[in-house]
């Protein structure tokens, strides 16, 4: 009869949805973290057990466990070996687990295992990637073709980043506007490899009358800041993209060009600002028109005052 009851009490479980009494698990993992002593990063799991006990949390890098909480024994933390690193068991417990002094290494997926109690034993697992970043010693280096331009003309932009892991992002800029982007290549395997980052900027100046930063149209490249910025991407025969940026001159003839160094969102730096400048810039008329507008004004003026003193010496 017991045996029977039993029986019962795990169907009317079943049917209560028992079996679901471990729900709405949920991991929280930085995308990234800077490496160093003293650097860490904080792991939250979160889940509902529905009134029932519980009866393990287990956290994982890749396979390897490192941290184990079980409320039934004593200590109910437990801690296996981390390469270079360790936990911090003063901020560890059934939500959450501290690992302190990150490396590179400890880049990879980490997953939170919870297990419920008798008994169901429901466990269910939940898994987030974490790059622990070695960032770049020196500012990015930007070097340009000239510093003094006419109109028409091409300039050419170069900016290396020194190595780091992963290898950093690129993002040109033109007095303050973000204009385009590098994306760094990262490789599907984690080799833990620090890479150096490279990008080359063409730049045409326009022949216009207003200043402002033009576009080029490109099916395959998405547009930055609507009618104003966009990329327009080649690959030359050394591999490296080639971004074009077309703008015309702005009235004072100088605008400042720079580059800027991104890991996720935890490291920016930026290279020093290049003056870059018009020789001998045309002075804008009272009226708005440039000298050019201005020339011409005064070239038809010029023209029909001649033809009407012409044909009064005709008539006299």
């Amino acid at each position: 009869m017991k045996r029977i009851c039993r029986l019962f009490f795990l169907f009317q479980c079943l049917l209560d949805g028992g079996v679901w009494s471990l729900r709405n698990l949920s991991i929280s993992v930085p995308r990234a973290v800077l490496s160093g002593e003293g650097q860490s990063a904080l792991l939250r799991c979160s889940y509902d057990l529905e009134g029932a006990a519980l009866y393990s949390i287990r956290w994982y890098r890749a396979e390897d466990e490192f941290y184990r909480y079980v409320p039934r024994e004593m200590p109910p933390s437990m801690v296996f070996p981390l390469p270079g690193a360790s936990v911090d068991l003063a901020q560890s417990d059934h939500q959450q687990v501290r690992i302190v002094n990150m490396n590179r290494r400890l880049s990879g997926d980490y997953q939170c295992e919870v297990s419920a109690d008798a008994p169901l034993f429901h466990t269910d697992i939940r898994s987030a990637p974490l790059t622990v970043v070695d960032p770049p010693f020196r500012a990015p280096r930007l070097q340009i073709s000239r510093l003094i331009y006419e109109r028409n003309d091409v300039l050419h932009a170069n900016c290396s980043v020194d190595e780091a892991y992963p290898a950093p992002n690129i993002t040109w800029t033109i007095d303050g506007h973000k204009i385009a982007e590098t994306i760094s290549w990262q490789t599907s395997e984690q080799d833990f490899k620090e890479r150096s980052a490279f990008s080359q900027l063409e730049i045409t100046i326009l022949e216009t009358d207003h200043y402002k930063l033009e576009h080029t149209y490109s099916q395959d490249s998405p547009s930055y800041y609507k009618n104003h910025f966009s990329r327009n991407i080649e690959t030359d025969s050394t591999k490296h993209e080639v971004l074009r940026f077309t703008m015309t001159p702005p009235p004072s003839g100088q605008f400042a060009i720079s580059c800027v160094a991104t890991i996720y969102d935890i490291y920016a730096r930026s290279s020093d600002l290049v003056h870059v400048k018009e020789d001998s810039p045309r002075p804008a008329s009272v009226t708005g028109e440039d000298s050019s507008g201005f020339k011409t004004l005064c070239d038809v003026v010029l023209t029909f005052v001649c033809a009407c003193a012409s044909l009064a010496h005709t008539t006299l």
